[in-house]
Order: C-alpha cells, then structure tokens, then sequence
C-alpha cells in the first residue's frame, strides 16, 4: 500500500485509481493525467441545442477598429468566448500583428480587460518594441521572466481568475515548457491543463464572469506543420496562419484562416509591417471566385 501512495502521488491520481487501473491493458496511466473509472462517466451534459446554457453576452464580438476585424468573424471583429489559434514561420509578424489587434481593441473599447502573456520576450525587447508602436502600451502585460520563482501554472490561474475579456499567450510552447518544469508534469498533462483553463474561462469561470477569448501563438514546424496534440486543435474556434509567398525578400506576407467557426476561411488576407505600422490588406476586386487586394497605410 506504501509503494502505491507513492506511484499514485508521483502520477497525480487518487490510491484508488492507481490500484483500480493497476496492470489492466486497457487503461494507460500517464504521468499527471488523472484517470476515471467507466463507472463514473456522467451523461448530463448530453443535452438538446436549443436548451444550452448561451446567453447574448456569450455571442458578442469588439471590434479593434481596423480593417482586419473582417477576418476574425462575419459581424467584423473578434468574438468573445472563442479560441484562436495563429502559427507561422519566425519572424513572419504574428506577436506585432495580434498584439496590434489586441492595442487597438482595448483602446476602442477602454471597459475591456485585456492581458498579454509574454514569455518570448525580455522587458527591454517589449519596451523598445512599444517605441516603435505606441499602441501597445494600452494593454497590460505580464512576463514569464517575472515569475521565475513561482509555480507558473499557479500564476496563469490566479491570474485568469481575474476575469479577462482576451488574452493573447506569446507563446504556448513556452508557457507549456514552464509549467511541465514546475510540476513534473508530460506533455499531454501539460496541454490539458491549459485546455480546461481555456474552455473554463470561456464559459466565464472567473470573478469578472467574462466570457474570456484566448488569442493562442503557435510554432511549426520547418514544413508549417501545427506543432501540438488534437486536443489544442480541437479547443480552437479559428486556426490564423501567417505566412510569405517568398523566403527570399521577406515579402508577400498575407494572412489565412485555415480554419474559422466564426467568419470565412481560405481566403489570403496581405499585411507588411514596416519599422512603426502595420499595414493591412483591402478587398479591391472579387470575380470569377478570386479575391485580390491591395495594402493600404491605415493603422489604427
């Protein structure tokens, strides 16, 4: 029984359940995954659409004020209660790009909350960095660099008990790699623990009961493959993907949405960034089921 407290301790599973699925081949226990017995599966939540818990403040969408509202849903601006997920290659803009949408999304609607997790840049780097755009001096932002003698996963939760309108992670693969370190924890543990934080916050779980939307950055790999388990990709309402039509200049930037519950999918979206704007594409022309634009110098 000794040796047993201390396997379930070490796995992070009740005694019970480390002898209940002990050398059955149909249960696999992995390290920080708790495991339920058949006999517990509750079916309540098996219930018709139009009897769901949804409220109209569950179904809003903020507007940033800029012209790329338009891809994050039909009604023009970033639904709340949703989950998006942005990849791309290094360097390709997607911290300037969100981080934009989000700056400008709090100063139009100044009662929103919005947060900005950083974990892949250094105070100074983020200082020199709102120089260049002064807009995003109008969110708050925490560093991962701050709380380096904290559990992280403790901070993230306490954090998002606040009660967040958005929240844009820079990036999850450092957020996941830090909270795995602080608590002995897998990969697979690690991302679905930020899975029910997500879905839990979304469902307005927090003091504020704001219905929070997670702005998620993700790497890839060198052939622009998601780099995560189905479970991240499932959670998410809209897949954003950065990409470049050439390596070679750097240029040609257009943005995607792979995937989108919310406004239209596959339809290439141009942006360049230079030193101090953003500047976004327009539809200027759509026949024949192709859609051209231009980039225009409007930055909000």
């Amino acid at each position: 029984m000794y040796y047993a407290k201390l396997k379930a301790k070490e796995l992070g599973i009740t005694v019970d359940q480390y002898l209940a699925n002990k050398g059955k081949r149909t249960h696999t226990i992995k390290k920080g995954v708790k495991v339920a017995k058949a006999e517990d599966i509750n079916f309540s939540k098996v219930v018709k659409l139009n009897s769901l818990d949804v409220n109209d403040s569950m179904l809003k969408c903020h507007s940033s004020g800029l012209i790329v509202d338009m891809l994050f849903s039909h009604e023009g601006g970033v639904p709340v209660a949703t989950n998006i997920m942005c990849t791309g290659d290094p360097g390709v803009g997607k911290t300037t790009v969100l981080l934009h949408t989000l700056s400008n999304m709090q100063k139009k609607n100044p009662n929103l909350k919005c947060l900005f997790v950083c974990a892949e840049m250094s105070k100074i780097q983020m200082f020199k960095y709102m120089r260049r755009f002064p807009v995003f001096g109008e969110v708050d932002t925490i560093f991962t660099s701050d709380f380096m003698n904290h559990n992280f996963k403790d901070v993230m939760e306490k954090l998002m008990q606040e009660g967040y309108d958005y929240v844009l992670v820079d990036s999850i693969v450092e957020v996941l790699a830090s909270v795995k370190e602080d608590n002995s924890m897998s990969q697979t543990a690690a991302e679905k623990w930020l899975v029910d934080l997500c879905v839990m916050n979304n469902e307005g779980n927090n003091k504020r009961k704001a219905y929070t939307t997670f702005m998620l950055i993700q790497q890839v790999t060198k052939s622009g493959v998601f780099v995560g388990s189905n479970k991240m990709k499932h959670i998410t309402d809209a897949h954003m993907e950065m990409r470049r039509e050439s390596d070679k200049d750097g240029g040609g930037t257009y943005i995607i949405f792979s995937k989108n519950r919310n406004g239209q999918a596959g339809i290439k979206f141009g942006y360049q960034l230079t030193n101090d704007e953003v500047q976004y594409g327009t539809l200027v022309e759509e026949k024949a089921g192709e859609v051209s634009y231009s980039l225009t110098n409007e930055t909000k």
